[in-house]
């Protein structure tokens, strides 16, 4: 991983972003990226009905000057950068590592991460708040959903370590498995990895035995772990918290089950109705 993402706003939570985004960067030698996202003053969101959840409703924005918001953020990106001793450059330099750049564009989360989703590594967010507001799920669904890449989601709130023991959710899919290949230079630093199964592994696609000789490969020892696979979600976190990981990788939404942005799932339950930090990958 080399450019890492950051959606920045001026708000608390996206200093903890920012926070994550640096210390990763630094363990990982990649560059940080900071990008306000703000609405063309002509360009209307548009919900996608089979993308974004029923629940969301996205509401007109109630700032009143988006520039300044603009310059608060950069301000906010610039303070951290220069905490962590990252050079603020306008363009990167060939092969340069270590460094921050902003850059700021104009257009609707969906429109924006399109563009710059996929010329990243990895989008990093904070989790809206429980009764947060449309938008702030929108760009968090949009950096999922459009950019083609990896989006680390994370709680509102510091955390002691990211990606020291990490816990594997796997189901046998090539969704997880896509997830996996995209963490692997996480995963190749962790000290601790762990997979996790929820129930039989009955379904098409490769055992958590064939996961473990593909990390094997690349140097990573990894334990599995077995839940009775009844209720999914809570026996994720348990086995998170039980093991003291601090990161979990996962996949997300499959084309081919999309319906479950509307009906709710696993991808889901993890996004907003839980407080893990989480990698996930949806393709």
């Amino acid at each position: 991983m080399r450019v890492l993402l950051v959606p920045v706003a001026d708000r608390p939570e996206s200093g903890l972003a920012l926070e994550a985004a640096f210390g990763l960067a630094e363990g990982l030698g990649a560059n940080v990226v900071g990008r306000p996202v703000r609405p063309h003053r002509e360009e209307h969101p548009r919900r996608d009905a089979f993308l974004m959840p029923a629940r969301i409703r996205l509401r007109a924005s109630q700032r009143r000057n988006p520039e300044l918001d603009a310059k608060a953020a950069a301000a906010l990106f610039g303070r951290i950068a220069a905490a962590r001793d990252f050079a603020l450059v306008k363009r990167p330099g060939l092969g340069r590592s270590g460094i921050a750049l902003w850059k700021e564009m104009v257009g609707t989360p969906a429109r924006i991460f399109g563009i710059i989703g996929p010329m990243s590594d990895l989008s990093i967010l904070s989790r809206p708040k429980a009764q947060g507001s449309g938008p702030a799920e929108e760009f968090l669904l949009s950096a999922l959903l459009h950019s083609g890449k990896p989006v680390l989601v994370l709680p509102q709130q510091g955390l002691a370590s990211l990606g020291r023991r990490v816990l594997i959710a796997w189901n046998q899919s090539t969704d997880a498995a896509a997830a996996v290949s995209a963490a692997l230079p996480i995963l190749t630093r962790a000290d601790e990895v762990r997979i996790v199964e929820s129930g039989r592994e009955s379904r098409p696609g490769p055992k958590a035995t064939y996961l473990s000789e593909y990390l094997a490969h690349w140097g990573v020892r990894s334990e599995r772990l077995t839940t009775r696979g009844r209720r999914v979600e809570r026996e994720i976190t348990e086995t998170f918290q039980r093991t003291g990981s601090d990161l979990l990788v996962m996949g997300a939404y499959s084309r081919q089950r999309l319906r479950e942005l509307v009906f709710g799932g696993v991808t889901e339950s993890m996004l907003f109705g839980s407080e893990l930090p989480v990698l996930m990958l949806h393709r």
